[in-house]
């Protein structure tokens, strides 16, 4: 998903790691295949998703949904690449590690469908100092409640947000039931 939210915030954190000296390539639905991104690091035309795509690639970052990668992560590893998966797919698998490298670095050695995931974004923003506070204190029950961000919609959800924002600015809304809602008309993402 070179070109949606999460895989254009992946190419910028490539970009500004100096220690990367890797090559990249840049896959995404037919949809997005063959635009043209600029990075610091070079332009890079985003291929077409396809089985093609994973000769000779030695990792791949997933940030596609999960459908797309219980699909495409096993064609990745049957080509050669460990793959790295942002998406819900796997989390729950006893076979693929769940790995934070701040708490949990030794287990991404230990990948046996060659497939390492990642926490979502709410567990991720707070797992690093819950792993500090478990190591000296070892806590037994965690409570969170979660309120996502728009961003959790993907570019979709971002655009419709900022679609309503353009909607409701400098409108004196809030104060009556139902305005808002009113005022933006849809139910989008």
């Amino acid at each position: 998903g070179a070109s949606g939210v999460v895989g254009q915030e992946m190419m910028k954190c490539l970009e500004n790691e100096s220690s990367f000296d890797g090559s990249l390539r840049l896959v995404a639905s037919a949809r997005s295949a063959g635009q043209v991104v600029n990075t610091s690091k070079g332009s890079y035309t985003i291929e077409e998703l396809s089985e093609k795509v994973f000769v000779g690639m030695d990792i791949a970052l997933f940030a596609a949904g999960g459908d797309i990668s219980k699909e495409w992560a096993p064609v990745a590893v049957s080509r050669g690449a460990v793959v790295v998966d942002n998406s819900g797919a796997f989390r729950m698998e006893k076979d693929v590690p769940l790995v934070v490298p701040e708490v949990n670095p030794q287990d991404v050695k230990n990948r046996p469908r060659g497939i390492i995931s990642n926490p979502n974004c709410t567990t991720l923003s707070m797992i690093v100092a819950m792993g500090a506070l478990h190591r000296e204190y070892e806590l037994e029950e965690l409570v969170v409640s979660s309120y996502q961000a728009a961003s959790g919609a993907g570019k979709p959800g971002v655009d419709a947000l900022h679609e309503q924002i353009s909607k409701v600015a400098g409108k004196n809304l809030g104060s009556n039931a139902k305005d808002v809602a009113n005022e933006i008309g849809d139910h989008s993402p």
